[in-house]
């Protein structure tokens, strides 16, 4: 409850007379309440599969790995013909090349 004035010397928890006491109410926006149910109870069901979530799930989950693939298979390659042309000398305890 919001007071809108004091009464000096008053110290009890009643109200006095001739002092109105105004309470604001909540109000509930219809928007906010359908948002956070959205958010979090109705996940999945208005998922829909369509050719632009799937190039995206692809790209998401084939794509790093594919990128670190062919940066690893790049760099062996490198290594291993500048060991065959004698500029890099392979280490002989190296187990992964």
């Amino acid at each position: 409850p919001v007071c809108l004035g004091s009464v000096p010397g008053w110290r009890g928890h009643a109200e006095p007379r001739g002092l109105t006491t105004v309470v604001f109410a909540p109000q509930e926006n219809p928007a906010l309440i359908r948002w956070a149910y959205a958010k979090s109870q109705n996940v999945y069901p208005t998922f829909r599969p369509t050719p632009k979530t799937s190039f995206l799930g692809a790209v998401y989950g084939l794509g790093p790995l594919l990128f670190w693939i062919f940066v690893l298979k790049a760099d062996r390659d490198r290594k291993e013909k500048r060991i065959q042309e004698g500029k890099l000398k392979r280490s002989p305890l190296s187990v992964f090349f």
